[in-house]
């Protein structure tokens, strides 16, 4: 009599081994179900706002264009100032980022600390919208677009920035290698930032802060092997 196997819920990424496992991990965590339900709303909202036309085509690309733009030094800044902030300052006494990028660093595949608690994740939706919502109604009215479909079209590539946030770490800790030049790249960067230095390769789907910021060297032995990669004490 044959018998179903039970599914198999890794707490490793380096369990994961194929894009398969990878992406099963991926959809039963927290944060990504967070965003993808909000993802799923703010485009319903977005495609209900109509103006779909040459203009609102033309805007959405330049809205998309400047999230790109924006996406690697804001990782960069949000990494180095918040997720690496001293154990003493208010922002990780008070308002406790950091906390568990901290346990990230010291155990790297621990699947638990690896991506966003969903109530985080939750919390980012609710600052990308409002920041994202103020930035593109600027430029709307300044450019004569419709509003809010300028608006939630922002919205809605600012939570998938995230996801892809999401989605590119996680990879970068299984042993899958993905086939895309541009995942393998970001992947063995991460890597590096993990165990090589913790002072470089900040960004994770950009690398445009380092370039910017003076962190990303031409190759590792550029930078020495910092002894607080893994505990980030300063």
């Amino acid at each position: 009599m044959s018998t179903i196997a039970a599914p198999r819920h890794p707490t490793r990424s380096t369990e994961l081994t194929t894009g398969i496992e990878t992406v099963q991990a991926f959809v039963r965590m927290g944060s990504p179900r967070v965003l993808m339900i909000a993802i799923v709303l703010t485009a319903a909202l977005r495609l209900a706002a109509g103006h779909r036309t040459l203009q609102s085509m033309s805007s959405a690309l330049v809205l998309v264009a400047v999230i790109v733009a924006l996406t690697g030094p804001v990782e960069w800044a949000i990494h180095r100032f918040l997720l690496h902030c001293p154990v003493d300052s208010f922002r990780f006494t008070k308002i406790g980022t950091g906390v568990s990028h901290r346990q990230h660093h010291l155990d790297p595949p621990d699947l638990n600390h690896l991506v966003l608690y969903a109530h985080h994740a939750a919390i980012f939706v609710l600052l990308l919208s409002g920041i994202s919502a103020a930035w593109s109604a600027l430029l709307a009215g300044a450019f004569g677009w419709p509003r809010w479909p300028s608006i939630l079209t922002a919205i809605v590539a600012a939570q998938l920035s995230l996801l892809h946030y999401e989605w590119t770490h996680l990879i970068s800790h299984t042993t899958y290698r993905p086939r895309f030049r541009y995942y393998a790249t970001k992947a063995r960067h991460h890597r590096l930032h993990h165990y090589r230095n913790e002072r470089y390769w900040l960004g994770v789907t950009s690398n445009t802060g380092d370039r910017l910021l003076g962190s990303l060297p031409g190759s590792k032995g550029d930078v020495p092997l910092s002894p607080t990669a893994r505990t980030l004490d300063r």
